[in-house]
């Protein structure tokens, strides 16, 4: 599962929109996620006031490590492949499909991008009163606790806007008409 396959052509896109190959962007994609789950536990549990569970961090770092990258996986695999995601998004985010791309091809993905999107409006919404219940706890608690709820309210508004963005593009692509074979 190695080579690039993320800088494809218009004329390409048909031909790598299925391949199950991870490119260098999405590896580094995996090794952040190892990273961050490693760390999230140590950085949480330091900014507590009270004595660090040093077993409890590592073996929850250890665990994010796996289980965050191992989603990840899943999740474009269910996609149709990194590869496939790779495309959706640069349909959305462009505005138009390649030409070559058949209506039977780009339309499911599509739909799917965009119901995906509204679940994110969903996951917005939770992340952004997780920060609100975290800031109420946070002002009879310590620095730290405001520090988890500036996380969840910066989760909480990215998701949303990146969701916005991701259902007005897919709903724009959606309205255009069924290009029919000649």
């Amino acid at each position: 599962m190695t080579g690039d396959h993320e800088t494809t052509t218009a004329s390409e896109a048909t031909a790598t929109t299925d391949d199950d190959r991870i490119g260098a962007s999405g590896w580094w994609q995996l090794v952040a996620l190892t990273v961050g789950g490693a760390v999230a536990p140590a950085v949480f549990f330091a900014l507590q006031p009270r004595p660090v569970p040093w077993v409890a961090v590592v073996v929850l770092g250890l665990a994010l490590a796996v289980v965050l990258p191992a989603l990840q996986v899943w999740s474009w695999a269910r996609r149709g492949g990194r590869a496939a995601v790779v495309a959706t998004r640069r349909w959305v985010d462009d505005g138009r499909v390649p030409a070559e791309v058949p209506d039977a091809v780009w339309r499911p993905r599509v739909q799917r991008w965009l119901a995906e999107a509204r679940q994110r409006r969903t996951s917005g919404c939770v992340f952004v009163g997780l920060a609100a219940l975290w800031a109420i706890l946070a002002a009879s608690g310590t620095a730290g606790d405001w520090g988890v709820a500036v996380v969840w309210a910066v989760l909480g508004v990215g998701t949303l806007v990146q969701g916005r963005g991701d259902r007005v593009g897919a709903e724009q692509l959606l309205a255009a008409p069924v290009r029919t074979t000649a």
